[in-house]
C-alpha cells in the first residue's frame, strides 16, 4: 500500500481529496431539488478506510471536514484566492514535518499557531475591534 511505503518513509502524510472522487465507493443515488447529485463522503470513508488498516499497527488518521469552515453566501474571487493559499500552506507545512499547529491568518499574515495554544480555553473577541475579521 502506498499509505505503507510513505509512513515508512516519512512517519507521516496528508491525503487531500476532491468532492465527489471515489463515488463508486460512496455514491448516495440521490439528487438535490436542482437535479445536481448529491456526492457521498469520500473523505470520511477514506478515514474508515485508513484507520482500520492502521490500527492492528496502533496508528491511525485524522478527517478534517472544511464543509463547516464554509460560508453559506457567495463565493467571491478573494474566498478563492484565500482558500487556496491556506491549502497550500497547510500542506507545505505537514511536509516539512510540522504537526501540532494550525495555519491561519493573524492580521493577514498566514502563521502557525501551536494547537495547545488555540486549545488552551476560550478568548471573547469584541465586535467592535478587527480582531473578529481576521
Amino acid at each position: 500500500l502506498h499509505v505503507d511505503a510513505t509512513l515508512k518513509d516519512k512517519n507521516f502524510m496528508v491525503i487531500a481529496v476532491a468532492e465527489g472522487a471515489g463515488q463508486e465507493h460512496v455514491a448516495t443515488g440521490k439528487n438535490d431539488s436542482t437535479g445536481h447529485t448529491i456526492y457521498g463522503d469520500i473523505g470520511t470513508h477514506l478515514r474508515d478506510q485508513i484507520n482500520s488498516h492502521l490500527k492492528p499497527e496502533g496508528g491511525r488518521s485524522f478527517y478534517i471536514d472544511p464543509s463547516y469552515i464554509i460560508r453559506s453566501c457567495t463565493i467571491r474571487p478573494n474566498d478563492h484566492i484565500y482558500c487556496t493559499r491556506l491549502a497550500r500552506d497547510a500542506v507545505h507545512t505537514a511536509m516539512r514535518g510540522y504537526t501540532g499547529v494550525v495555519v491561519g491568518p493573524i492580521h493577514n499574515v498566514i502563521v502557525l499557531v501551536p494547537s495547545k495554544l488555540i486549545a488552551m480555553g476560550k478568548r471573547k473577541v469584541s465586535i467592535n475591534s478587527s480582531a473578529w475579521q481576521s
